[in-house]
């Protein structure tokens, strides 16, 4: 891997010791001098083009100021060539070294964040199938082309040589179609924490692909990173096949938005006997019935805040119910303006009349 601070710091050696400014470094290899200070602070490394024109400033090799001009240190000890190759736009020439095995693909990879797309993909376009492997491929992919990566990527997949694992590294610079064609193919391996994972790159071939997996005491984590992406149908499936064991108030308040309010009722009734804060009715207010709302409710030790922030969502009879039966020692007449838009005058009187008394 590149290290942006000990080239940097080598670069600020090298300058210092030929008495020239940042300017005039940066005059010499046609940049700006605010280039030259982020690479010499670490913020950035110089693009291979900038990296030749410095290697032949200094008089010493590509290698190198990679190395940071640690003699000891031979990390990059071929990359040299690649980068001349490239920097002079002989991008055959580059994949030849790599081909003959004058340089590894290693050098290649470790070069990667400095090089153009159009010159990555134009050098992995000409090597031999021989010298890439998936792993290689999973480490390019940052830095090439979603073409290019489907195009070497698919040298793999006739022979069924990749994992979903694999799927799941590249699966950020893939296309969602190739993806899905991806893991139907590896659909008897597939868990539903592997679809997890993939959730926001595949597309709308999701509900498809879920279909086809066993599902069983399904952890709510997955459900949760699943609901966002898949049909309110699916989501039900799930929900249905979900452990028990697991199912909290905060779960349910993160899948409420994608489930109508009949699952979202009897998820929250089901766990009525567990112990619900303000927070949860608050949360939970705008996605379930009057009733549950009233049912759980009753349970929670309500400060005004949030009696107020839930009011709009109970009925009329609910809320007086709820107010009724609890403390009005505290209830502030603030409050009580604030509730009145929702409470019938029955109501209302009764507990203006209980808080004079």
């Amino acid at each position: 891997m590149l290290n942006s601070q000990l080239i940097g710091s080598y670069i600020s050696k090298l300058r210092k010791e030929q008495d020239l400014t940042q300017v005039e470094l940066a005059d010499k290899l046609n940049v700006s001098h605010q280039a030259v200070s982020k690479w010499e602070k670490g913020d950035s490394i110089p693009d291979v083009g900038t990296l030749v024109l410095l290697a032949d400033e200094f008089n010493i090799s590509v290698d190198g100021i990679l190395n940071g001009g640690k003699k000891d240190d031979k990390s990059f000890k071929n990359v040299g060539p690649i980068v001349y190759s490239i920097a002079k736009k002989d991008t055959n020439k580059a994949a030849e070294l790599l081909n003959k095995g004058d340089s590894g693909l290693d050098d290649l990879i470790s070069i990667a964040p400095v090089l153009k797309t159009s010159s990555l993909d134009s050098v992995t376009k000409n090597l031999d199938d021989t010298k890439l492997s998936i792993q290689h491929i999973v480490q390019l992919a940052p830095f090439l082309s979603e073409n290019s990566l489907e195009e070497l990527f698919n040298k793999f997949t006739n022979d069924d040589s990749y994992s979903i694992k694999d799927i799941i590294h590249l699966a950020p610079f893939l296309k969602s179609e190739l993806i899905s064609k991806l893991l139907m193919k590896k659909r008897d391996l597939l868990s539903i924490g592997d679809i997890a994972q993939l959730g926001p790159f595949i597309g709308e071939d999701m509900d498809e692909i879920i279909k086809d997996i066993p599902l069983k005491d399904i952890r709510w984590e997955f459900i949760m990173g699943l609901a966002p992406f898949v049909s309110i149908d699916v989501l039900k499936s799930l929900v249905d096949k979900a452990l028990d064991k697991e199912i909290s108030f905060n779960k349910i308040i993160a899948v409420a938005p994608f489930l109508d309010q009949d699952t979202t009722d009897e998820l929250a009734l089901r766990i009525s006997n567990q112990k619900a804060e303000s927070h949860h009715l608050s949360a939970l207010a705008p996605f379930v019935s009057k009733y549950t709302l009233g049912e759980i409710a009753k349970s929670v030790d309500i400060d005004d805040h949030t009696l107020i922030a839930i009011a709009p969502f109970l009925g009329q009879k609910e809320l007086g119910t709820l107010i009724e039966d609890s403390n009005l020692d505290g209830l502030a007449p603030g409050t009580i303006a604030n509730l009145a838009p929702f409470l019938n005058q029955e109501s209302l009187v009764k507990i203006i009349t209980k808080i004079k008394s």
